[in-house]
């Protein structure tokens, strides 16, 4: 029987980062889903028209970034990471005059990091009895 992994305080921290921010982006879809689509969309690097199906996905993968995460799972691990690249590297190279830029790349950046670092705790080698 394979007992669950304790999250660490960091992916806890991120974990509660990304369920916040799902639970506002999903307040603001009602309240004015043209408007912050766009900014969303414009976050990501893609056309402000796709407003609404890019402000859909980005909750549900930061609702799934959220749980993987805090289950501890690896492809909760390889999703975070995958998608923190890709903000690191898709938005700058489309948006790269964007004033709010620098603080578009810090949060990607140290969840990249810290992942890193913290590989083992997700992968590390389980002792069967």
């Amino acid at each position: 029987m394979e007992s669950r992994k304790q999250p660490l305080l960091g992916v806890v921290l991120i974990s509660g980062s990304y369920c916040v921010g799902v639970a506002t982006l999903i307040v603001a879809m009602f309240l004015n889903h043209e408007q912050v689509g766009a900014l969303i969309a414009n976050v990501h690097g893609v056309p402000a028209l796709a407003g609404f199906p890019i402000l859909i996905l980005t909750c549900m993968v930061g609702a799934l970034v959220a749980i993987g995460l805090y289950r501890m799972t690896s492809w909760g691990y390889w999703l975070t990471l995958v998608y923190a690249c890709y903000l690191l590297i898709v938005p700058p190279l489309l948006v790269g005059k964007d004033a709010s830029l620098f603080t578009n790349l810090t949060w990607p950046l140290t969840m990249v990091i810290y992942l890193v670092l913290r590989r083992k705790k997700y992968f590390g080698t389980q002792q069967r009895n």
